[in-house]
């Protein structure tokens, strides 16, 4: 028998509206795409935290949704 962790067991964002956070983080990186600058994992986690309001390693968010 396996177990699951804590953070894996709960869903992306519980209690979060997810789609609004996705486009939050969308929107904090548009100005990047505009300009033709490459999005680089560092910027996409910074948004994707300020956007959820926590990190990946904590469960808010995934780097699939990211």
């Amino acid at each position: 028998m396996t177990s699951i962790s804590a953070a894996a067991a709960r869903p992306l964002a519980a209690g979060r509206d997810v789609p609004a956070a996705l486009f939050a983080a969308a929107n904090e990186l548009l100005p990047h795409l505009e300009s033709g600058r490459r999005i680089y994992a560092p910027m996409l986690r910074a948004a994707m935290e300020a956007a959820f309001g926590a990190s990946d390693a904590a469960g808010a968010w995934d780097w699939k949704a990211a």
